[in-house]
């Protein structure tokens, strides 16, 4: 490799890196942080949608360790270089940490990584955008790959940030306990003035920090532009397409959604609106929300899409539409609890069930009734209210969870 591209090549990363640094990490940031820190070497993968505090995290690690680079890999990209190349010459140079940011940029990242790790055996950092392709690429490091994933803050961590009051992290189990969620409802009760705030656009870090509730749009304009071209084969009428489904998920209430209603919208096939919904979710924009049971027993044959905090919100706000707060509670749960499944047990049920372990939640604003969770085991509403009943549960609680 050339010394003159070797410098360019830094010398960019390294304006990059100086300008993500933050006076205070947000508490998930510090866990990662620590944990590979500590580590003397191995392979670890940072991934979460634009704007989530990825890069933030490597200026932290790249602060803490010694004879440590850090390279953008849209600047391998622009200089047409080769990342194991690179990856040689700095560590003739004796650089021994190596953080990669927005590797998902680069075709065959893994083989690069792999090889040169296997020859080497230092630490290697790397971040992308793109959760599941970084994951299904990276199987070839699984065995010797640590992954960390990081989302939009949650309403938890965004109350440090907005108001410095620390919130304790709890679990499920502390939600569906009925004296330690009393307990939690008067913690949390003085600061549900800044939950519409959230929700609506401070849920991103990036958003957040630079307040600018364009920041949803830019970062929209340039996964789709720029980030699917790396997943897939695109051209015009693809990206198009997938501008014009975006607005059709943001808009529409996810019990309205389907995906042949999607594909009416847009006027093309089902097998197309699937393509398109896969590599959204690929690039973390939307959520992909699959049915209760296996085969016969999952009701619904497709998922429920819904969308991280705040993009619906900051979407709608774009489009001169106003958004369903249903769905922005929808959003809310679903980013919190992670991992979940969809219920849907008849015709005439208008919302959504989300099944998580086991137990059952109905997700409703403050008038919801029992009457979708009649004679249910284990199942309770989840109403955007400080409830009474035993079977009912303040949605803001589910925000304390990470």
């Amino acid at each position: 490799m050339e010394e003159k591209v070797f410098t360019d090549i830094l010398e960019i990363s390294s304006n990059i890196i100086e300008k993500s640094r933050v006076e205070l990490l947000r508490e998930s940031s510090k866990e990662i942080v620590k944990e590979i820190s500590f580590k003397k070497n191995g392979t670890f993968i940072i991934t979460g949608i634009r704007g989530s505090g990825k890069t933030t995290i490597l200026a932290e690690i790249y602060k803490k360790e010694n004879n440590v680079i850090f390279i953008n890999a849209e600047s391998i990209l622009r200089f047409g270089s080769s990342l194991l190349d690179f990856l040689h010459y700095a560590y003739s140079k004796e650089f021994k940490v190596f953080l990669i940011d927005e590797i998902h940029v680069l075709k065959n990242w893994e083989k690069d990584v792999k090889l040169f790790y296997d020859e080497t055996k230092e630490k290697i950092v790397i971040s992308g955008s793109s959760a599941i392709a970084l994951k299904a690429k990276g199987s070839e490091l699984s065995r010797r790959a640590s992954f960390y994933e990081i989302r939009p803050f949650s309403f938890r961590e965004y109350l440090i940030f907005r108001t410095n009051k620390k919130l304790q992290k709890i679990t499920i189990k502390d939600i569906i306990n009925l004296k330690k969620r009393k307990e939690l409802e008067k913690e949390i009760l003085p600061y549900l003035k800044y939950f519409n705030s959230y929700l609506q656009f401070d849920a991103l870090p990036a958003a957040f920090f630079e307040k600018n509730k364009d920041v949803y749009v830019n970062l929209l304009e340039r996964t789709i532009r720029y980030d699917l071209a790396y997943l897939r084969e695109v051209d015009a009428n693809y990206i198009e397409n997938v501008f014009r489904a975006i607005k059709f998920i943001s808009i529409t209430p996810p019990s309205e959604l389907s995906y042949s209603s999607l594909a009416g919208s847009l006027g093309v096939g089902v097998k197309l609106v699937r393509e398109i919904i896969n590599s959204l979710t690929q690039t973390g924009i939307i959520f992909k929300i699959p049915p209760h049971g296996r085969g016969k027993k999952a009701v619904r044959k497709e998922e429920k899409i819904l969308m991280p905090l705040s993009f619906r919100s900051a979407l709608s706000d774009h489009y001169k539409i106003n958004v369903s707060r249903g769905s922005l509670r929808e959003d809310f749960f679903v980013q919190h609890i992670k991992e979940c499944f969809y219920l849907k047990t008849g015709v005439s049920r208008r919302t959504p069930d989300f099944v998580v372990g086991d137990y059952i939640f109905e997700i409703g604003g403050p008038s919801k009734n029992y009457k979708q969770i009649k004679n249910m085991e284990n199942a309770f509403i989840v109403k955007e209210a400080i409830t009474a009943g035993k079977k009912e549960i303040p949605l803001y609680l589910f925000g304390l969870l990470y």
